[in-house]
C-alpha cells in the first residue's frame, strides 16, 4: 500500500482500496497473479508522486484506466484470427481507456504544477527558516574561521543552481533525513523514493549544503 505523507493513513488506505477494486482480473485469476497485479498498480500510482489526496485520487484513475487498456488489448489478442468484430471492439475499448488515462495524466500534471508554484512562492522563507541560507547580521563582520575549519552554514545558493541532492534536502528535509540516516531508501518509508539521480547524489554528495544538513540531523538527537 502506498502512503501519502500529507493525509491520514486511513484515507490513504481507502484510496488504495478503490484502486484495487477498479482493476480488471488478471489473465490467470490466481492469488499469486492478483498479488502481482495489485503490487504493479500500487507501484505505478506511487511513481506518479501524488503529494495530497486530490493528486492521489487522479493518479488512481490514471492507473486503473491504463490497466483496463492493457486488459482490452489482451482480449483483442486472444480473439485475433477468430472473431474480427470482437478484436475491433476490444481495440476500440483500449483506445478509449488510453485517452482517459492521458486526460487524467494531464490533469495530474496541472495539479502538481500548481502545487509546485505555490511551494516555490514559499520556499525562500522556508529555506531560510530551516537554516540553509546565511542570515544577515548587523555590526562588524566576525573574524574569519581557520582554514581547516568547515563553515557552520553553507553559502547562500539560488535554487536553480542547486544540485539534485541540494534541492531534495531543501524541498523534503524529513525525507532526506530518513534516507541519509538509513544510508539509502528506508524499507518501510511512508514516502515515494527520490529519483535515482537524486538518491545517488544525496548519498555521495560533498556539497556544503548537504553536509551542513547532515550535521544538523546528527546533532538533533543530542540537542533533544
Amino acid at each position: 500500500m502506498f502512503v501519502i505523507p500529507s493525509i491520514p493513513e486511513p484515507l490513504s488506505r481507502a484510496i488504495c482500496a478503490d484502486l484495487l477494486n477498479h482493476l480488471p482480473p488478471p489473465a490467470e485469476d490466481t492469488p499469486e497473479a492478483r498479488a502481482v497485479r495489485d503490487q504493479r498498480a500500487v507501484t505505478a500510482v506511487a511513481h506518479l508522486l501524488p503529494e495530497n489526496a486530490a493528486e492521489a485520487e487522479v493518479a488512481v484513475l490514471i492507473v486503473a484506466a491504463q490497466c483496463h487498456a492493457r486488459d482490452a488489448l489482451r482480449c483483442a489478442a486472444a480473439h485475433a484470427g477468430a472473431d474480427p468484430a470482437e478484436v475491433r471492439r476490444c481495440r476500440a475499448q483500449a483506445a478509449s481507456m488510453m485517452r482517459q488515462a492521458d486526460s487524467g495524466l494531464r490533469t495530474l500534471l496541472r495539479l502538481q504544477a500548481e502545487r509546485h508554484k505555490a511551494e516555490d512562492a514559499l520556499r525562500p522563507f522556508a529555506m531560510q527558516r530551516a537554516g540553509y541560507w546565511f542570515k544577515p547580521a548587523a555590526g562588524p563582520e566576525p573574524p574569519p574561521e581557520p582554514a581547516a575549519a568547515e563553515p557552520t552554514d553553507p553559502p547562500r545558493k539560488e535554487f536553480a543552481d542547486m544540485t539534485p541532492a541540494e534541492r531534495y534536502v531543501s524541498l523534503y528535509p524529513r525525507r532526506a533525513a530518513a534516507v541519509l540516516a538509513h544510508g539509502g531508501m528506508p524499507p518501510h518509508a511512508d514516502f515515494p523514493p527520490p529519483d535515482p539521480e537524486e538518491l545517488e547524489d544525496l548519498l555521495t554528495s560533498t556539497s556544503p549544503i548537504v553536509r551542513a544538513f547532515a550535521r544538523r540531523m546528527q546533532a538533533a538527537p543530542a540537542a533533544a
